[in-house]
């Protein structure tokens, strides 16, 4: 089976288009399962998979933008280290996680107007 490295430029920016979207997406269900308090679901089913995807394509926001980008990383490192926590405040946690939910808007934006 061939790889994403044998797939055309197309069907390239397309995969990383859909990936920084669906991050997004992942991004509102933790804060949705967060502000329910069942961190746990909100960390291990939602975040830690955005998490990951950040990791393989954060690149390409912070090329486009790097403030942005490296916002978007230090939100992320903060909010692992609070969810983390035994006992995180609830309120930063929601704080934090809807303006990451937030920047991710403009970084899809960015990946739809500028891949």
């Amino acid at each position: 089976m061939a790889g994403v490295d044998s797939l055309p430029i197309e069907q390239k920016v397309a995969f990383r288009r859909q990936s920084i979207r669906v991050m997004r997406e992942l991004l509102e269900l933790s804060e949705i399962m967060v502000r329910a308090e069942d961190n746990p679901r909100g960390r291990d089913t939602f975040f830690v998979p955005a998490r990951r995807i950040w990791f393989m394509f954060g690149g390409t926001i912070k090329r486009f933008d790097s403030d942005l980008g490296n916002g978007i990383e230090n939100r992320f490192n903060s909010i692992n280290t609070t969810l983390s926590q035994q006992s995180p405040d609830q309120s930063s946690l929601v704080a934090n996680l809807a303006e990451l939910h937030q920047a991710m808007a403009t970084a899809v934006k960015i990946s739809e107007e500028r891949l």
